[in-house]
């Protein structure tokens, strides 16, 4: 079949330009974080679960790889984390959520909800919750639906360059940004392949673009300076203030799309000491 054909055919080359990316760093952040790694089923969904060997779990995270939802695994945010769960003490439930274009919208949100819903059936408090890029968009797709539901949220959210707003608007807001990471071109496709005719301004998928029901959680965000979701990242925290959150926004200079998965960089640990500490209990 042609790329005239199937839409989708640079999927597949994504997907392995991934791996081949990522997948080192994963290794290196096993060989450095003193965690234990097993899979676990909640609410009919595989996930990743990591423990601290050190000590024991004070909380529990519910967390969301990034990929553009086409793409993407738990392995792949190990440099994230891995480091979370050792300097927050916490036990990471990482759910291995649907990929489009096989399982398009809203596919990944039906999984999250029912993870987030087991999880809350067995322990004492709601889980913490953290995702990045488009971990961040089904993070934030999770609190939009569980509030419109009238359902209580995690008590905190942490967001790693997440993507608040897959409408025509949000999107061309990316235009022009340098992001040596992923380029504002790819953004449509990926939104293309993830809603496949759903609407785009459905609050689900684009939090930012919608108003906001319910009482959100503290938030912490970031992003950097060439983080090509950056002007959606701000925006989305001006309308969480607006609706009463708490929301602390760092925007590290010279960064750029999910910088803290680059185990290489200086500013990687310093933001995710910064976010280990937010959601410490």
């Amino acid at each position: 079949m042609s790329q005239a054909q199937d839409p989708f055919a640079w999927v597949a080359e994504a997907r392995r330009t991934l791996a081949e990316e990522f997948g080192p760093r994963a290794e290196r952040a096993l060989d450095r974080w003193p965690l234990a790694v097993d899979e676990v089923t909640l609410g009919g969904v595989a996930c990743q679960r990591l423990l601290p060997k050190e000590e024991a779990p004070r909380a529990t995270l519910l967390y969301f790889f990034g990929g553009g939802h086409m793409s993407g695994a738990p392995e792949y945010d190990l440099p994230i984390t891995a480091p979370l769960c050792v300097q927050a003490q916490l036990q990471i439930i990482a759910p291995r959520y649907a990929l489009a274009p096989e399982r398009p919208f809203p596919a990944a949100l039906v999984q999250a909800e029912a993870v987030w819903e087991a999880m809350c059936e067995t322990l004492d408090t709601p889980p913490l919750l953290a995702g990045e890029s488009a971990g961040g968009n089904l993070a934030l797709g999770l609190v939009t639906s569980l509030l419109a539901q009238g359902k209580s949220g995690p008590a905190r959210l942490a967001l790693l360059s997440p993507w608040c707003d897959m409408t025509p608007d949000g999107i061309a807001a990316s235009a022009g940004i340098d992001d040596p990471s992923l380029s504002p071109d790819q953004i449509a496709p990926c939104a293309q392949a993830y809603l496949q005719g759903h609407d785009p301004a459905d609050p689900r998928a684009s939090p930012g673009a919608g108003a906001l029901a319910g009482h959100w959680p503290r938030t912490h965000m970031t992003t950097g300076s060439r983080d090509v979701l950056r002007p959606g990242v701000l925006a989305m925290a001006e309308k969480l203030r607006a609706a009463g959150a708490q929301v602390r926004v760092t925007d590290t200079p010279g960064m750029w799309h999910v910088f803290e998965v680059y185990d290489e960089l200086p500013e990687a640990g310093v933001s995710l000491a910064q976010i280990a500490a937010f959601l410490r209990p």
